[in-house]
């Protein structure tokens, strides 16, 4: 093949190319994850105030104050991890948040299950019922902010696992959701603040899993 041909085959193949959109580095995406998360959190807290009796509650390791720090290691852990997976080479950065994550979650878990039931016994029940319904869902409202964020600063890198990233994403984004409602509830009971906020990210991530999925698959194929 002659060189003229082989520089029109070259100029030909390179006419439908695009140009590579620069992907900004994994901590300033989790930082700015984090800063959306903490400005609706902030936003919240200043129009209805903390969960009664108020600052009080984050004052020393209280069941609140412990569960409100589990929620933010398991909100940016997870988070950390959905983006960390979509960057061929990064693996070992996402599994290494998703320990801390598990870690933050349960950890804050155990150590305020054990405060409760060290306190004075009383009738409060584990598990309220359908009174922890609203809760539930206006955690999950809370969360689609983070949710659609992440979704959309994975798709733009290149994510070869799409669905640990969409889980990841779907989870994270629900905790941190949860974590802004959690310092808000208004729902009585000692134990709600640590089951149902617990259990609400697990949930938030088998929900919404996947719409995030499709979601990712779509605006990676854009990208």
């Amino acid at each position: 093949m002659s060189r003229d041909a082989t520089d029109e085959l070259i100029v030909a193949l390179a006419q439908g190319v695009r140009p590579v959109t620069p992907v900004r580095s994994l901590r300033c995406q989790v930082a700015a994850v984090a800063a959306v998360s903490l400005a609706l959190s902030l936003a919240l807290v200043g129009e209805r105030g903390l969960r009664p009796p108020g600052p009080e509650l984050l004052l020393g390791p209280t069941p609140f104050a412990l569960m409100a720090l589990g929620l933010a290691l398991a909100g940016l852990g997870a988070v950390t991890a959905a983006l960390a997976l979509a960057r061929p080479g990064r693996e070992r950065t996402g599994w290494s948040a998703v320990t801390v994550a598990v870690l933050g979650l349960f950890g804050a878990v155990g150590t305020a299950s054990l405060a409760l039931v060290a306190s004075p016994p009383g009738s409060e029940a584990v598990w309220g019922g359908l009174v922890e319904v609203p809760c539930v869902v206006f955690s999950l409202i809370l969360s689609l902010p983070a949710a659609l964020f992440v979704t959309y600063l994975a798709a733009r890198a290149a994510p070869l696992r799409p669905g640990a990233t969409a889980f990841f994403a779907a989870s994270g984004a629900t905790a941190l959701g949860t974590l802004a409602a959690h310092l808000i509830c208004r729902t009585p009971g000692a134990w709600h603040v640590v089951t149902t906020h617990a259990a609400t990210p697990l949930l938030g991530g088998l929900l919404m899993t996947t719409p995030a999925l499709r979601l990712l698959r779509n605006w990676a194929w854009r990208a």
